[in-house]
């Protein structure tokens, strides 16, 4: 029985793409084991909902807080943390880089003590450790470059975090598959490295269980050809974040604008801070009646929370290259709920949009053009009941077990 790692930096109840290959490995027969410190970034609830709901084994370092044991473990990590910063500027220790790009390794050596067959990662920050543990034992490593982290860090300050770029050149050869989100991205990565070694495209679909009820969605969210209440449209995230990349407030300005009769729900946990910025929207563009904010959903149950909206949106701004050649678990997840999609026109969103023809696209920033692709769908009923019905027929074949199938051919187990 073949064993495989899973490095997560953060809850995997959150990691989409980790618990998904979790989940694949084990129902393949492997002997799945997670890492996974504990960052209190996700609700305890839904963690210990996850973790009591999956067969394979976690290892988790907590620091979540919750406890003095917590905070004592927070404090030695951020104290040990540091300690290897200075000795990475001052002496630049080799031995201190394989832990120093994700903290929660620090108080985890005992999992450099176990043999693992592969090492599945998908943040630059575990490669260097993957690397170690790969020289030690012959583990192969599965890098999951899940984002363009060159473009990713590139928005920070200049140089600060000059180690992405160098530490993927570093170790990227001692990598023995490459995992990428798109086409687009995995043209890139192969023009920065010249890859000699095995690499797919795996798309942040579900998995394939939630296609069993795909032939009663449009029944239920599109019976009647001509509809009198207001077309839904949604977007959903883990956390509502106005002002960024992610472009909500996009969404907003589009919305006050629109002539159509269309109301927006934001899914997704809005914190007290963000509350304050909406409040100025809501005042500054009168959205009154126009938005509604819904809890995030429980991360087994997204697909099933999108059912019943008409049009999930995105409005990604590609500022840089991570976002221009990522695509977002959002899209996937409205395609899989039968909704039709307007995305803004990214080239990592384009190449799915455009292959199956699920939705329109928009100039990523343009709130006009924005306005008037939801004003079209909101007025066309025949069209958006056309791309509803694309959207069911492309998740027949947009699922997880379908792209990861490959990778497991690849192994030759």
């Amino acid at each position: 029985m073949p064993r495989i790692l899973l490095i997560s930096p953060n809850e995997i109840c959150y990691n989409a793409r980790l618990l998904k290959a979790a989940d694949f490995f084990h129902d393949k027969g492997w002997e799945v084991t997670v890492f996974n410190g504990v960052t209190g970034i996700a609700p305890r609830k839904v963690y210990d909902e996850i973790k009591a709901s999956r067969p394979w084994d976690i290892i988790e370092n907590d620091i979540s807080k919750n406890k003095l044991k917590s905070k004592f473990k927070w404090l030695l990590t951020s104290l040990l943390h540091k300690c290897v910063q200075i000795s990475i500027d001052r002496f630049k220790l080799p031995l201190w880089n394989r832990y120093y790009l994700n903290k929660a390794l620090l108080l985890r050596p005992n999992i450099e003590r176990a043999n693992y067959d592969y090492i599945l990662i998908h943040l630059i920050d575990n490669l260097p450790f993957a690397v170690h543990l790969k020289n030690k034992t012959n583990a192969k490593i599965i890098y999951d470059s899940q984002e363009y982290f060159v473009g990713q860090y590139a928005a920070f300050e200049q140089n600060k975090f000059k180690w992405v770029k160098d530490n993927e050149e570093k170790f990227i050869s001692e990598v023995d598959i490459l995992l990428a989100t798109t086409n687009a991205m995995l043209d890139q990565l192969n023009k920065d490295y010249q890859l000699k070694i095995p690499a797919f495209r795996v798309r942040n679909v579900p998995a394939f269980h939630k296609i069993e009820t795909s032939d009663l969605i449009l029944d239920t969210i599109f019976k009647e050809e001509h509809r009198t209440n207001s077309i839904k449209l949604v977007w959903h995230g883990m956390g509502i974040f106005f002002n960024n990349r992610r472009g909500v407030h996009i969404l907003l300005e589009a919305i006050a604008q629109c002539n159509e009769d269309v109301h927006l729900y934001l899914q997704g946990n809005l914190n007290e801070t963000q509350k304050l910025i909406y409040n100025d929207y809501e005042q500054k563009l009168n959205l009154f009646d126009k938005v509604t904010f819904v809890p995030a959903a429980h991360p087994d149950q997204i697909v099933d929370s999108l059912k019943g909206y008409d049009i999930g949106l995105t409005g990604e701004l590609p500022e840089e290259m991570n976002q221009e050649l990522t695509s977002s678990n959002k899209l996937f997840d409205y395609i899989h709920a039968g909704l039709a999609v307007i995305s803004s026109d990214a080239l990592g969103l384009a190449e799915t949009i455009d292959e199956f023809n699920v939705g329109l696209k928009y100039e990523p920033g343009n709130i006009e053009e924005l306005r008037d692709k939801i004003d079209l769908l909101a007025s066309r009923p025949i069209k958006l009941k056309q791309l509803k019905q694309n959207s069911l027929a492309a998740m027949r074949q947009l699922y997880w077990e379908k792209d990861y199938q490959k990778v497991l051919e690849q192994l030759d187990i």
